[in-house]
């Protein structure tokens, strides 16, 4: 999780650009490994329903800018007002709902770390792509908080794993990540990533755009109905998301988490925090 302090300025929010039939969405603030405020978060979540609705986009492809894919909330505001963490777990809840629901095939790119936030917007893609040395997981024990919100779609990526991978709060690399089915791709090298990726999407556009997106809706289908049950589909993969959100929220809201995240701040000699 990130501990930087200095805010991200517009020109270093999420960003949408758009080139032929694939739609990128960059996270664009390496200097702060690309953390997670409510700006960024708003950005994020804009661009991906931009992309969604873009006539002619056949894939998604997430991308962060230098050394980390994205190493989750920015905990520096946190620490100044803890509450500020309820603000984010929202957004971040309806992110990973957003990118879930895109039918076109979502590819991301993760170096370095992805974290917290950053390993949860992971769950929501169909194929994740990281280097060898890459750090994948959810650090958040340490401060009191649950990463509750990710259940829901990290138990369709990783099934059995789920439990042991959230309990022990410990990060994986690379090749263990595809191991659990966090990822679906690890690149050989470092280097190698982008090429890795670009293979991917390059063989990922040679497919049926429709079939691949009836594929995604049919699949969605079933989770939400049960795989025994094609009746009345009761919105259950939805409310489920709801439900985990709303655990995190209430250990976020609670006084183990102000105490916890102050002295883990306090630790790493970051400024006080005010309040």
């Amino acid at each position: 999780m990130q501990n930087r302090t200095a805010p991200a300025s517009t020109d270093r929010l999420p960003a949408l650009s758009i080139a032929g039939r694939v739609a990128t969405i960059g996270f664009r603030d390496p200097a702060r490994r690309n953390a997670l405020d409510e700006p960024a978060l708003r950005a994020f979540i804009d661009a991906v329903g931009r992309a969604s609705g873009t006539e002619g986009v056949d894939l998604v492809h997430l991308r962060g800018e230098g050394g980390a894919f994205c190493a989750g909330f920015d905990l520096d505001g946190c620490a100044e007002d803890p509450r500020r963490v309820e603000s984010l777990l929202t957004l971040l809840s309806e992110a990973v709902a957003r990118l879930r629901a895109i039918d076109a095939p979502v590819v991301a790119e993760v170096q370095g770390a992805a974290l917290a936030g950053g390993c949860a917007i992971l769950t929501a893609c169909d194929f994740v792509v990281v280097a060898p040395d890459a750090q994948l997981g959810y650090p958040t024990h340490r401060i009191g908080i649950s990463p509750a919100i990710s259940v829901p779609t990290l138990l369709s990526r990783t099934e059995g794993a789920t439990r042991a991978f959230l309990v022990a709060n410990e990060l994986v690399d690379g090749a263990r990540a595809v191991e659990l089915g966090l990822a679906t791709h690890c690149a050989p090298r470092a280097d190698a990533l982008a090429s890795t990726t670009a293979a991917l999407i390059e063989r990922l556009l040679t497919k049926g755009p429709t079939a691949m997106r009836e594929t995604k809706r049919w699949m969605r289908a079933i989770e939400e109905r049960g795989a025994g049950s094609l009746g009345a589909a009761p919105a259950r993969d939805l409310d489920a998301m709801a439900r985990a959100r709303n655990a995190s929220l209430a250990l976020a809201s609670g006084d183990e988490f102000a105490s916890m995240l102050r002295a883990f701040w306090s630790s790493r000699g970051a400024r006080p925090a005010k309040g």
